[in-house]
């Protein structure tokens, strides 16, 4: 009888744990997915929601909604945006630790969100999760000023390195590595205003942007560069490069403070493929500082294909226009980067 008993209760013990299961389950989404605002209070917090498959989707969701409160009035040149990326990528600064400690989001091209959070996901009858993501106004916008004032730190710096250097190089360099710091930090300073507007006006930043920038063109004309490609009896090599030069800001001279050389080489080649002509190419391409010394490089070698050799000509060069302005750029980005970055040491 006793055994029945004890039988009886643990059955009942069991019925009771899965009632109050099914109740707990049946407590309805939570109330932020319906009213964010009502938890998450304007006054205090910036704040989106996001869904998804998983919770990393629907984070992503969440991040992507949160730009959207900035875009309208957050932009920015992507070419010192990179520039000031790899400027503070590896350095000692607060700039760069701050990365390890605070969680930065990639949003869209040209803009980082700083300290976005995530609250608690919640999973609908459809599998699909849902999470809020926020920014705290007063401590993200601590945050901002610290990095604000880091980056006017760095403009003081790479201005007072410019303006008493005597190398064309290095003064273009350390400007536009401050003109780099100078729109990086106004867009800091657009979000700063959507965050905690306040803010701004405890900034003391110490220069003057636009008058930064104006420099850096100026100072970009002060570097000449010549060409001279053997084998380019169309000239299309030496257009793409001088295209890429003076978008830099520099002028073409006869004899420049950069050199462009190198050789083209484009030859049919019979693959055994009816109805399609084959163009071998070969490209060496160099640039060289004012004591001959290499400072960027381009080797590219492979072959198109057309129904005909001039169109398969003209397909080859198209392709190595690419690769000028993509690879040959990225190279040379990355020589004034690095030439920043060991004056700076």
């Amino acid at each position: 009888m006793r055994k029945i008993l004890l039988i009886t209760l643990s059955l009942l013990l069991m019925a009771c744990a899965v009632q109050a299961k099914k109740k707990k389950g049946k407590s309805g989404p939570p109330k932020w997915l319906d009213n964010p605002q009502a938890v998450y209070a304007p006054s205090q917090f910036l704040s989106a929601l996001g869904e998804g498959d998983s919770r990393s989707e629907a984070e992503a969701m969440a991040s992507g909604n949160l730009a959207k409160i900035f875009e309208q009035t957050v932009t920015a040149d992507e070419t010192f945006m990179q520039r000031y990326d790899e400027l503070t990528q590896g350095s000692n600064s607060s700039v760069s630790m701050e990365n390890s400690v605070i969680k930065n989001v990639n949003v869209q091209a040209g803009q980082t969100l700083m300290n976005i959070q995530f609250g608690e996901s919640y999973t609908d009858n459809m599998g699909r999760v849902h999470v809020i993501g926020y920014l705290d106004r007063l401590k993200t916008g601590e945050l901002y000023e610290g990095r604000i004032n880091d980056n006017a730190a760095q403009i003081a710096f790479f201005y007072k390195k410019a303006t008493s250097s005597q190398d064309a190089i290095e003064r273009y360099s350390a400007m536009n590595a401050a003109a780099s710091f100078v729109v990086a930090t106004d867009v800091l300073l657009k979000q700063l205003d959507i965050i905690s507007p306040t803010s701004k006006e405890f900034l003391e930043l110490g220069y003057n942007g636009n008058e930064i920038k104006q420099q850096a063109a100026e100072l970009a004309r002060d570097i000449s560069f010549s060409i001279n490609i053997s084998g380019d009896d169309e000239g299309k090599v030496a257009i793409a490069v001088k295209e890429l030069m003076t978008d830099y800001g520099f002028v073409v001279a006869p004899k420049g403070l950069l050199s462009t050389s190198g050789t083209i080489v484009m030859e049919e080649t019979d693959l055994k493929r009816n109805n399609v002509v084959f163009v071998r190419y070969d490209l060496q391409l160099l640039l060289k500082d004012a004591s001959g010394k290499t400072i960027v490089a381009l080797d590219e070698t492979g072959r198109e294909g057309h129904t005909s050799f001039t169109e398969a000509k003209a397909r080859a060069y198209k392709y190595l226009t690419k690769k000028i302005k993509k690879k040959f750029k990225s190279k040379l980005d990355a020589y004034f980067t690095g030439y920043m970055q060991r004056v700076s040491q």
